[in-house]
């Protein structure tokens, strides 16, 4: 079967693991191809895999505005009710601000677009990661192409669900991958019993890697963060833990590793609290300069407000690496405390200026947790598992559409005679 691949931006940096998982789908014989909302930053399409991957994906904004304007053309042509009914399902509904109008009205101009491709090339399902807009381009668009729709919840979508319309994409959508059971409970929670049997735990898995020659013991030892540099990741907290830990004496260094719209922010609060000899920004790194960084990571730390199950902490774990997490999300169904990482609450800085001690205190004890952890990950967290199990999804989604398509050209038969 044909899959197209729908995400906010491809192949952008922060979505390395959705390439991976490309990748893995295409192992498993899934036909697919890839599409972007927005057109990846240069900068950000980091290595030769994704160079390879930007070439062959395709954007939706900016347009070409020749193709908008065909494809526009084609859809009043060949399908006039359905756009006239997609369009006003999609911004006459009760109690829109016009400002949520507008936008959804955009959305169908990018489902137009889309959805031209889908037909033109065949695909048999549309896939989006995320329930953000991106997947509400995607429900649009599948819904004018006729091909069954689904997505991924990751978890941040959950804290708006009314505004990304996640009961309605359930209801349109074939499953829905969520990768964590936190997730799936909230799903669950605002959709009518009827849709939960499409809401189906997925697990985001990762390469296992080798642990066997792993050292914990660098000097001085290096906390490492991963995370896109925005206020959802909590990296204002880790400074004030990391500054509590400085006055204490205790000796570290800690690199963060990546970029974002609070980058100019946290380098004028580490100058303040006078931590520059102590942190060191990386901006956004390729993946196997990412590796690089973990090689030499004592611990990896994520002091996020809000999560659903975080790449990061999976690719610290299966390099047998001790970790440090809030309990937020579904971040509990991957460390759990004291076995294979240490949690601690959001917000709360000297909770977790004492985990990061407790780990840099005694590297016996974090050597055990960081082995646990990759044990748990090879077993619960796996790559190709994970693939497996989307590519199941994607396959018994188009055997139910066919059925459905046979189903209803069989009425209308009967209706004939």
């Amino acid at each position: 079967m044909k899959v197209a691949y729908l995400t906010s931006m491809y192949p952008d940096v922060s979505h390395t693991f959705i390439m991976r998982e490309v990748f893995a789908l295409r192992a498993h014989g899934i036909e697919l191809g890839t599409f972007s909302v927005r057109r990846a930053r240069e900068q950000n399409i980091l290595g030769h895999e994704a160079r390879q991957e930007a070439a062959s994906t395709r954007w939706l904004v900016p347009p070409r505005v020749g193709h908008l304007v065909t494809t526009i053309i084609w859809a009043i042509a060949t399908r006039p009710l359905r756009t006239g009914s997609m369009i006003l399902r999609a911004t006459m509904k009760r109690r829109m601000a016009m400002g949520q109008r507008l936008k959804w009205l955009f959305y169908s101009g990018e489902a137009i677009l889309l959805a031209y491709w889908l037909v033109a090339e065949g695909f048999d399902h549309l896939h989006c990661h995320f329930g953000n807009s991106g997947s509400s381009t995607g429900m649009l668009a599948a819904r004018l192409a006729g091909i069954p729709f689904s997505f991924t919840c990751h978890g941040s979508e959950l804290y708006e669900i009314s505004k990304h319309r996640l009961v309605e994409k359930t209801e349109q959508t074939a499953f829905v991958a969520c990768v964590s059971k936190y997730g799936r409970a909230q799903l669950m929670q605002a959709c009518a019993p009827q849709q939960w049997d499409k809401l189906c735990v997925v697990r985001c898995g990762v390469i296992q890697a080798d642990v066997s020659s792993r050292t914990t013991k660098f000097d001085p030892p290096n906390i490492l963060s991963v995370a896109r540099l925005s206020p959802e990741k909590g990296h204002l907290v880790l400074l004030n833990a990391l500054t509590m830990m400085r006055d204490a004496g205790v000796s570290f260094r800690c690199t963060l590793v990546g970029d974002g719209p609070m980058r100019s922010t946290l380098e004028a609060y580490v100058k303040k609290l006078e931590l520059s000899e102590f942190v060191t920004f990386t901006g956004s790194l390729e993946p196997s300069a990412v590796a690089d960084t973990y090689r030499i990571a004592t611990v990896v730390v994520l002091a996020s407000f809000t999560e659903g199950v975080p790449i990061v902490l999976m690719e610290a774990m299966t390099r047998g690496i001790p970790v440090v997490a809030t309990r937020v999300g579904g971040v509990s169904e991957l460390v759990m405390d004291g076995r294979n990482g240490v949690l601690v609450p959001p917000g709360d800085a000297m909770a977790l200026s004492e985990a990061l001690r407790l780990i840099l205190d005694d590297p016996e004890w974090a050597q055990t947790i960081g082995l646990c952890g990759a044990r748990d990950l090879r077993r619960d967290f796996n790559l190709d598992v994970s693939a497996a199990r989307l590519a199941e999804l994607f396959n018994g989604a188009y055997r139910h559409d066919v059925k459905d398509a046979t189903k209803d050209i069989s009425e209308r038969n009967a209706c004939r005679t």
